[in-house]
């Protein structure tokens, strides 16, 4: 019996593992999204400055 007790035990420790990786995983990836969005925010930002300034006859 408590060998396989042992066993369960490995096996939600296991499972307790990837599914700490997974979260982390998935941390890393909101960041890269949230950078992403800033890079595009900001690009974005320039284009609007890049067409007032073609608009105001160029600065």
């Amino acid at each position: 019996m408590s060998y396989q007790y042992s066993v369960i035990s490995i096996q939600y420790s296991v499972f307790s593992i990837q599914l700490s990786v997974i979260s982390y995983q998935l941390s890393v990836f909101s960041y890269q999204l949230s950078v992403i969005s800033i890079q595009l925010s900001v690009f974005r930002s320039q284009e609007i400055g890049w067409s007032l300034r073609a608009r105001c006859g160029g600065i």
